[in-house]
């Protein structure tokens, strides 16, 4: 009875954090990639003039395609507005993330989500696709796959690359100045599947299952990632497709 007892005890103080985390994510800020604010939240606008307006905005939670298509947006020292895929050219919200473990557990601020419009993948209809990349390869959330990678992500090992290094719970260094927080790259790094425009062209999808086929499709024209693949075999792996894409737009710009 005393080993049951302490057994439901030990199950009781080890569910508690994640309760915790439930509760606190349940307050309507976003967590990570992908994450609907309920309640207002700091972000910005851009409008279909390209003016770029800051303020606080929620979504409105009506998708196509399991994509936003409409916000709420409050400019600073503003009224309410309510803006569509259709009317706008894209938004930003801000987001947190969590540093530290149990006790000592804090949220710390990331840049804003980038939020683009952008015709659906088979609907066609304008909706706001998540840009998680920006570059000559520009990758964007494919939000169906959500929740469907079981780990945070699968690069646990070192990289030292000829013009890069990847270190986990440092980030991703690339030449003498440029840094992306690991935190960012474990975020970007958790579903089996992305939406992918390389040099403007036309959109494809990118998934696990698929991935090796289009390897040379995207990084192939850059002699540059040729010899980082030599280095550093693992790279073309999907695990590594956040890291690889981040690499391949700064050591293969036009």
């Amino acid at each position: 009875m005393k080993r049951t007892t302490f057994f439901l005890k030990a199950l009781l103080l080890a569910a508690f954090p994640v309760m915790l985390s439930t509760e606190i994510s349940a307050q309507g800020e976003p967590t990570g990639p992908g994450q609907a604010p309920i309640l207002p939240v700091p972000g910005y606008v851009i409008y279909s003039n390209s003016d770029t307006v800051w303020g606080n905005l929620t979504w409105s939670l009506k998708y196509v395609e399991n994509n936003p298509v409409e916000i709420k947006f409050t400019p600073d020292k503003g009224t309410k507005q309510t803006l569509t895929a259709g009317e706008i050219l894209g938004f930003g919200n801000q987001i947190t993330a969590w540093i530290g473990e149990d006790d000592m557990a804090a949220r710390i601020p990331l840049p804003p989500e980038d939020y683009v419009s952008l015709p659906s993948w088979k609907k066609k209809e304008p909706v706001f696709m998540n840009r998680l990349i920006t570059g000559r390869v520009t990758v964007f959330m494919n939000r169906a796959s959500i929740g469907m990678s079981t780990s945070r992500v699968e690069t646990r090992s070192r990289i030292d690359g000829i013009g890069f290094t990847w270190a986990p719970g440092e980030g991703l260094s690339i030449g003498p100045t440029y840094r992306t927080d690991y935190r960012i790259i474990e975020g970007k790094s958790r579903f089996t599947s992305y939406f992918v425009v390389k040099d403007g062209g036309e959109m494809i999808k990118v998934e696990k299952e698929d991935y090796d086929p289009l390897l040379d499709q995207l990084f192939g024209d850059c002699p540059a990632m040729q010899d980082e693949f030599a280095r550093n075999p693992d790279l073309k792996k999907f695990k590594n497709f956040m890291i690889l894409t981040e690499v391949y737009n700064r050591l293969c710009s036009l």
